[in-house]
């Protein structure tokens, strides 16, 4: 199903649709629904149950995937997915800047060398900084560490930049936060935006579809929004509206 309206690509391509779904006909089933509004489509769950295949029938309907390993281990072991997560095609790649800078050169390193043997290029690695469901008493009282939210953002999001990561996941209200201390050209995922009324549900730092646009998100990751709802394209066309009114 194709829409009548013509959708502008720059709107479409900071619009990320996590599919976080159990049922694989389910999946493929939205992403043909709505390829034509969603640049980006985001496993993770489904990734473990599914693999690899799902992901290149994913990538055959000519859409972007963003898959969400929020890697975490040594660096030998982020060598091994530099590798895989470039011959696989993804687009987008999250790894967790908590493991230092290390590791993620690791697989930044990798990735590059993966993308020169393959003729390709790499995916685009962005750095989870904290959590959007991390708030200051979690972070103080049950992860013990020091300092307010806003700290560590900018901590993580700098050894991120330094580890040579695309971009950096962080909250819309953190973007205008650290972006002077950062490349010009970082790439911005926020996840857990909404619209105006709509509950945070489980995310406790997150903002408005329009505030993450107008703070300089590159891509906005949204799912219950639009899964959920019982028209989806109309869901997806009205996010979009609002990413076009502050575009």
């Amino acid at each position: 199903m194709t829409s009548s309206n013509a959708t502008p690509s720059l709107s479409k391509d900071r619009l990320c649709l996590a599919l976080d779904m159990s049922d694989r006909t389910a999946i493929l089933g939205a992403v043909d629904e709505l390829r034509d509004l969603v640049g980006y489509f985001k496993l993770n769950s489904a990734f473990t149950l599914f693999g690899p295949e799902l992901v290149r029938d994913i990538l055959d309907r000519g859409v972007k995937v963003f898959l969400d390993l929020k890697l975490h281990d040594i660096p030998n072991t982020l060598t091994g997915y530099g590798r895989a997560v470039t011959e696989l095609g993804v687009h987008l790649v999250t790894v967790h800047s908590a493991g230092g800078i290390e590791m993620m050169r690791a697989l930044v390193s990798a990735a590059d060398e993966a993308a020169r043997d393959l003729g390709r290029d790499r995916p685009r690695i962005v750095g989870v900084t904290l959590l959007t469901s991390v708030d200051q008493d979690l972070l103080n009282n049950e992860l013990n560490i020091p300092g307010t939210v806003q700290d560590e953002i900018r901590h993580r999001a700098a050894l991120a930049a330094k580890a040579g990561l695309d971009g950096i996941v962080c909250a819309p209200t953190e973007i205008s936060q650290v972006r002077d201390d950062l490349p010009d050209n970082f790439f911005y995922v926020t996840p857990g935006t909404r619209s105006p009324g709509e509950g945070d549900r489980d995310h406790r730092r997150t903002g408005t579809h329009a505030e993450a646009v107008a703070a300089g998100s590159s891509l906005l990751v949204i799912g219950r929004r639009i899964t959920g709802a019982s028209d989806r394209r109309q869901a997806a066309q009205e996010v979009l509206a609002e990413i076009e009114a502050v575009s």
